[in-house]
């Protein structure tokens, strides 16, 4: 009898040994496997942050399979990824979709949001999920807030996907100042931006060719309305806090042992061309791990879900895209 009890008792250590090395959520209940643009906002869960912050996030796929976080862009939310997300939990990944800080649905605090907040924050929520390591993958000042929690804590970066991005520099600072002493600081306090610059804003179109499309202009459709509605505080925290940020002395710290995947479409007039070189020098990234998408312009994500994410998983699989 006490050799069946301690026989019962290993079995019982190994199961939760490796339910353990998986990461994330320990909470086993079945996930969403699909979430229609429809249905997105309210799909959204609550974490309240060490660093102070209420957080909003979407959870989908595998709760068992290997954590990739999915960030979003400036004055986005989860919603950027959502026509992507899909093709993550299909490959049996445990798919999160965080709001950064302002953002969707997560807190708006007073002060500038920089790189440093927002990847202290992920941090936060790594630790607050109870993630270990897992695939981190950014799309504009998302690439920009994964450069820096790379940097910043490198241990907890499995792989790196950079889509849209460019070096964190100071050559940002005038178009950002621009924009924002432009087209933000006008407005009343209780002002928005106003439609035609959230078309400005958000110029894009899909570039795939199948039924997805109506899915996209919703997509569109809801990022606009959701982004509009920042309070113009917000707008200016987020613009403004980027602004001033300059890694440049920073760069050499990079541990070159991650690796890094970096998309890119030449259609793309915020992370420019010229930009890209100096990117793939700074992190050490060969032709393997680098795609230039032609006719393709900032939001790869959404323009191209079908095939950007495919070439992702693709390069997570193989560690090659070609």
């Amino acid at each position: 009898m006490k050799k069946i009890i301690c026989l019962i008792l290993a079995a019982l250590l190994i199961v939760a040994a490796l339910v353990g090395c998986t990461g994330g959520n320990t909470d086993k209940k079945a996930l969403p496997q699909e979430i229609s643009q429809d249905e997105w906002a309210d799909a959204k869960k609550f974490v309240t942050l060490s660093t102070g912050i209420k957080m909003a996030y979407i959870e989908m796929g595998n709760p068992d399979g290997p954590v990739v976080i999915l960030q979003h862009g400036m004055t986005d939310n989860s919603r950027s990824w959502s026509l992507a997300a899909p093709y993550f939990v299909e490959a049996g990944y445990h798919v999160y979709l965080p709001d950064l800080r302002g953002m969707g649905k997560s807190d708006a605090p007073d002060g500038f949001y920089t790189t440093v907040t927002y990847a202290t924050d992920m941090k936060a929520f790594f630790d607050a999920m109870k993630i270990d390591r897992a695939v981190v993958i950014g799309h504009s000042l998302g690439s920009f807030t994964v450069q820096t929690f790379a940097l910043m804590f490198p241990e907890r970066c499995e792989k790196v996907v950079l889509v849209s991005s460019c070096p964190i520099k100071q050559y940002m600072t005038e178009s950002l100042n621009r924009l924002y002493y432009t087209y933000v600081e006008p407005l009343g306090e209780d002002e928005h931006p106003s439609d035609e610059f959230m078309d400005f804003w958000y110029d894009c179109t899909f570039k795939e060719d199948n039924a997805e499309e109506v899915e996209f202009d919703k997509c569109l459709a809801g990022l606009k309305a959701e982004s509009k509605a920042l309070a113009k505080k917000t707008w200016k925290n987020i613009l403004l806090g980027l602004a001033g940020t300059d890694f440049s002395g920073l760069y050499a710290e990079f541990d070159t042992s991650i690796p890094v995947l970096i998309l890119h479409g030449d259609d793309d007039t915020m992370a420019k061309n010229e930009n890209q070189a100096e990117l793939r020098e700074l992190l050490n990234i060969d032709d393997n791990s680098f795609i230039n998408y032609q006719g393709v312009g900032h939001n790869i994500q959404f323009e191209i879900p079908e095939q950007s994410s495919k070439d992702i998983l693709k390069w997570l699989e193989t560690g090659s895209v070609r």
